[in-house]
């Protein structure tokens, strides 16, 4: 009888050391990529949730449909995103987007392009549903009744300067499919955040109803809203308003800005990683054209952050703190924005971004 419960205790270790080697990263990686070469297309209900360290929380719920398409260039797919909260679609598909407001039954076409995934229903889309994470320093394996939990510690993205990158995929034992992917990371500047995706209702090829063209055929019934050009900035080619505002960095100092130079203004904010990219270029005008040229940078949200930043970019240039009614008159509603003001104080140009055309025109206001 001794001999049997010794024989029989290391059968079940054996069964469990064998178990531990199978369910290994190997064998995960294996059989996920196995499902997902023979799925076409997937459906899937889905809570996104955006967590930052400051406490603030973004909720979304919606639903998506994500089609392989290995000969489209931009995504690798086709999608339709619905965001059932805000009742509000993107679609995509042959290089042709549509941004669509089912509330209103209004869509318009827009241009193909990776901003899609974050516009509308376009965050409800999980650009990596098919893919299974191999780039990663470390992984631990551990998994419940129903579910694998793989969670990962991933390489710093050094070249866009964001650290403490982590992921947690947890998988369907039945079908090894993600039923809760969340992903958190430290941006070079402001909050850290935490993404979390929770999928449910997932279907697969021939038992999703509905595809992407019934979707775009729909909006035969809806209102095309067509593409209005743009109307000149009602300040171009008129005197600058006056201006005056607190120094950045000294709230007891109000500046006012004053004609004579010219002048480039630079409206910017702490969110906007292209102003932040775009800090090196402006300093080096500042620089280059120090004699004819004063540089004021305006920023108008998080000021405590903004001072850090502009410390940490070693920015020399005037910072001012703005105010809702400035960017207002100024008709600032996307950033960066740049005004060139000649010396007498007119208003010239107007940037939406960072160009080289700035500094040819400086040049030119200079030459006159």
């Amino acid at each position: 009888m001794k001999k049997l419960s010794i024989i029989f205790l290391i059968s079940i270790l054996l069964v469990n050391c064998k178990k531990q080697e199978t369910v290994n990263i190997k064998y995960l990686s294996e059989k996920f990529n196995e499902i997902a070469e023979n799925i076409d297309r997937i459906q899937y209900d889905v809570n996104l949730e955006i967590k930052f360290s400051d406490g603030n929380v973004s909720q979304n719920n919606g639903f998506a449909i994500i089609v392989k398409d290995p000969n489209d260039s931009i995504f690798g797919f086709s999608f339709y995103g619905m965001r059932r909260n805000i009742n509000k679609a993107t679609i995509y598909k042959n290089g042709t987007g549509f941004l669509v407001s089912t509330e209103d039954k209004k869509f318009k076409r827009v241009s193909p392009e990776h901003s899609l995934l974050g516009r509308y229903g376009g965050p409800m889309i999980y650009k990596d549903f098919f893919n299974f994470e191999n780039n990663y320093v470390n992984v631990e394996i551990s998994e419940t009744e129903n579910s694998f939990i793989l969670n990962y510690e991933l390489e710093d993205d050094l070249k866009n300067k964001i650290t403490q990158r982590t992921k947690s995929v947890e998988l369907n034992k039945k079908t090894f499919l993600p039923k809760k992917i969340s992903t958190s990371h430290q941006p070079d500047f402001g909050e850290k955040s935490t993404i979390v995706y929770i999928f449910d209702n997932v279907k697969t090829n021939e038992n999703i109803e509905k595809n992407i063209n019934e979707y775009i055929k729909d909006l035969n019934k809806f209102e095309l809203i067509k593409k209005q050009k743009s109307k000149p900035n009602a300040l171009l080619n008129k005197p600058l308003p006056v201006i005056s505002l607190k120094n950045l960095f000294n709230e007891n100092e109000t500046v006012e800005i004053k004609t004579g130079k010219i002048i480039l203004i630079d409206f910017w904010e702490v969110w906007c990683g292209p102003c932040i990219a775009s800090f090196p270029k402006v300093e080096n005008l500042k620089n280059k054209f120090s004699t004819n040229l004063n540089i004021v940078g305006i920023v108008t949200q998080d000021k405590e952050n903004a001072v850090k930043l502009v410390q940490k970019k070693e920015t020399t240039f005037l910072n001012l703190i703005g105010n809702k009614e400035l960017k207002k008159t100024f008709s600032v509603n996307s950033m960066p924005r740049y005004f060139l003001i000649d010396k007498d104080g007119i208003i010239q140009k107007e940037y939406y971004g960072f160009s080289d055309q700035i500094e040819n025109d400086i040049e030119e206001l200079i030459g006159e």
